[in-house]
């Protein structure tokens, strides 16, 4: 599981500065079709939601976890961006549509602006907020979590 997290992570940290001028704004994206029951009891999710990837907040929240590639593979973390003018993506691989809406029905961020949903293996959202959100802080939520304190006891 942990090698195809790898694999599945790499285009995330390689597309962390990636441009609004990368997706077409005037065709729809059919990328993959994901929901984020499909994650469950598999891996902890973070959505970040923002205009575009070009938002600032947005750049300086992926900044941010541009080097931390191994803290979030060893807790099975996930990153889902959904914007609002261009293709929202799964670990920086463009997802349809349909998928990005229902991620937004589900979650309802801030119309026009930033916010960062956490999402545990149980599928229940473990932190939501409106603001960039510090790893050691994401970590310490995630850490405090009776699975992930049974997944570090068992050397998962």
């Amino acid at each position: 599981m942990k090698l195809l997290l790898i694999f599945t992570f790499l285009p995330f940290f390689a597309m962390t500065q990636i441009s609004s001028t990368d997706f077409r704004q005037d065709q729809p994206c059919t990328g993959k079709e994901i929901s984020l029951e499909s994650f469950q009891w598999e891996n902890r999710i973070l959505v970040i939601s923002a205009s575009h990837s070009d938002d600032e907040t947005y750049q300086t929240q992926m900044d941010r976890f541009s080097s931390l590639e191994d803290e979030f593979l060893d807790r099975d973390l996930i990153l889902i961006s959904i914007f609002n003018e261009e293709c929202s993506t799964l670990n920086g691989e463009a997802i349809s549509d349909s998928s990005s809406q229902n991620i937004r029905e589900r979650l309802s961020p801030k119309e026009n602006g930033y916010s960062i949903f956490l999402i545990g293996k149980d599928s229940s959202v473990k932190l939501n907020q409106d603001e960039l959100l510090e790893p050691d802080e994401l970590f310490r939520v995630i850490d405090r979590m009776p699975m992930r304190q049974r997944e570090m006891r068992e050397g998962g």
